[in-house]
C-alpha cells in the first residue's frame, strides 16, 4: 500500500456521536499510522456554546492515531462552508483524503477500502470513493466487492486533490446547463433529485458540498466507486443532525467485511441492474416530483424570457 491518506473528520455539537465516530475509526488497524485533521465549527446558537465546548474538550484528548491536528472555528460557518474550505486546506499538503462528519460510524475495514481503492484506481478515471452503499439489490453472482455510479457520496468518503480543485463552487454555467432538458435527464442518472438540488442551490433554498461536488464529476462524466457492502453506518438518520431527518430508509449496519481488492470492480465496468436499483433508491415519490417538475419548469421558463 502506497502513503496513507489523511482522515478529516467534522464535527459540530454531537458529542455522543462525536465519540462513536472516533471510536469506531479506532477499531481500524490502519487508524495508529493515520494522521488525522478535525475541523469543529463554532456555535450558532447561544444554546449550542456549552455542546460545542464539550466536543471539543473530548476531541483535545483524543489518542491512538498517527498524530491529531485540531482547528477550532471561533465562528460558524455551517457544514457546507466547512467542508469545502477544511478538505481545501488539507489538499495544501495532500494529494488525497479520506473524510467523515461526525455522526458515522465505520467498519473496521473502513480505513483499509478507503486506502486500497484510492491506490487502486486513478483520479483520471475515478472521482470519488464512497464507503457508504444504500440498500439496494446487487445481481446473484455480482463478482466484484465495488462497482460503479455517477453519483457521488457524502457519509464517508474519499478523493483526489486535481479532481478536488477541477470543482466550480459557485457553478457559474448553472443556466446553460438548466435549460437543457437532456442535460439534466443525463445528470439524473443517479437519481431525479439531483437536478433539483442543484436549483434548489442556485436559488439558495440548500448550501450543499456534495451536489456543487456531483455536478463537477458529472462535467467529467467520471463516477464514483461503491463497495458492494456498507462500511458506514449513519448515525444521524436519527433526526439528531442539522440536514437530514429521522429515517429507516438509510439505515445500515457498517458490514465488518473485508473487501478483496483484487475483486474491485474494472474502470468503465457498469452494470445496468445495479444502476437501475441505485436510482430507484434516490428517486423521489411521485408526488415529489410532480413538485419538482414544477419548479423545474418554473425556472426553466424564466431563462426562456430572458432570452426572449
Amino acid at each position: 500500500m502506497k502513503s496513507l491518506a489523511p482522515i478529516i473528520l467534522f464535527t459540530f455539537n454531537r458529542l455522543d456521536h462525536t465519540k462513536q465516530t472516533v471510536e469506531a475509526l479506532l477499531k481500524n488497524d490502519l487508524a495508529k499510522e493515520s494522521i488525522l485533521y478535525v475541523f469543529s465549527d463554532g456555535a450558532s446558537r447561544e444554546q449550542d456554546v456549552q455542546k460545542v465546548a464539550e466536543v471539543r474538550s473530548y476531541l483535545e484528548v483524543i489518542k491512538g492515531f498517527g498524530s491529531v491536528h485540531l482547528e477550532f472555528s471561533k465562528e460558524n460557518k455551517g457544514l457546507a462552508t466547512s467542508i469545502i474550505e477544511g478538505v481545501s486546506k488539507v489538499f495544501e499538503t495532500h494529494d488525497k483524503v479520506i473524510v467523515l462528519e461526525d455522526d458515522l460510524q465505520t467498519s473496521p475495514y473502513f480505513l483499509q477500502f478507503m486506502n486500497e481503492a484510492l491506490d487502486f484506481y486513478s483520479p483520471d478515471d475515478i472521482w470519488s470513493v464512497a464507503g457508504y452503499t444504500p440498500n439496494i439489490s446487487l445481481p446473484n453472482g455480482y463478482p466484484y466487492s465495488t462497482f460503479l455510479i455517477h453519483r457521488n457520496c457524502s457519509w464517508g468518503w474519499g478523493t483526489w486533490k486535481q479532481n478536488w480543485l477541477k470543482t466550480d463552487w459557485e457553478v457559474k454555467d448553472f443556466n446553460l446547463f438548466f435549460i437543457k432538458k437532456s442535460e439534466r435527464r443525463k445528470f439524473n442518472r443517479g437519481g431525479n433529485d439531483l437536478s433539483v438540488m442543484l436549483l434548489k442551490l442556485q436559488l439558495e433554498v440548500i448550501h450543499s458540498w456534495s451536489i456543487r461536488f456531483n455536478y463537477a464529476a458529472y462535467k467529467e462524466n467520471s463516477p464514483t466507486v461503491y463497495p458492494a457492502t456498507s462500511l458506514v453506518r449513519n448515525l444521524g438518520v436519527d433526526g439528531s443532525g442539522t440536514n437530514m431527518k429521522s429515517s429507516k430508509k438509510y439505515q445500515t449496519i457498517a458490514g465488518e467485511q473485508y473487501l478483496e481488492k483484487d475483486q474491485f470492480c474494472p474502470v468503465n465496468n457498469y452494470n445496468t441492474e445495479i444502476e437501475n436499483n441505485f436510482r430507484k433508491f434516490y428517486n423521489t415519490s411521485l408526488y415529489r416530483k410532480f413538485i419538482n417538475y414544477l419548479k423545474i419548469n418554473k425556472y426553466v421558463s424564466s431563462l426562456k424570457s430572458d432570452v426572449n
